[in-house]
């Protein structure tokens, strides 16, 4: 079990999380995508952020207990992610967090926080140990919910 937090420079609208070993590690955004708020292909999957970019405060948790979601939660997804090489890394195009972690099927829960009074933006990462299914768990008015989900994505390029 851990807890730490990061400060991270986002760019391009995006929180991305993927395998180290990925070439291409960043996603190509769908209408559907854009509009579900993920692009997901297996080893990488990106967020869409609250802000173009910027500053913020990211909160990994990791294989701990996942509290319910606090009503200053603007987004909130979860996704399946698979750790195969232990090296995944968390961030944007502008700058990266590296994170060892063991093999195996993870839940992913990301939880984009709205501006706080410091005037900072948080993300709460929750990775778990187990699958799960996808999940738009909070939706605010520019995620769309209908449909399903695309979780085809190709790589940016």
């Amino acid at each position: 079990m851990a807890r730490f937090r990061e400060n991270i420079y986002l760019s391009y609208s995006q929180f991305c999380v993927f395998l180290s070993s990925l070439d291409q590690p960043y996603n190509d955004w769908s209408d559907r995508s854009y509009a579900q708020g993920f692009a997901w292909r297996l080893g990488s999957v990106s967020f869409r952020a609250l802000i173009d970019e910027g500053n913020h405060i990211i909160s990994f948790f990791i294989n701990e207990q996942v509290p319910a979601i606090s009503a200053a939660v603007v987004r909130a997804f979860k996704v399946p992610f698979s750790v195969i090489d232990r090296n995944i890394e968390v961030g944007s195009i502008s700058s990266t967090v590296p994170l060892e972690l063991p093999e195996g099927d993870y839940s992913l829960q990301v939880e984009f926080i709205r501006l706080s009074s410091s005037g900072v933006y948080e993300i709460n990462v929750h990775l778990n140990l187990g699958g799960c299914d996808f999940e738009i768990l909070r939706a605010d008015t520019y995620i769309n919910e209908q449909g399903e989900f695309d979780i085809d994505a190709v790589p940016a390029g």
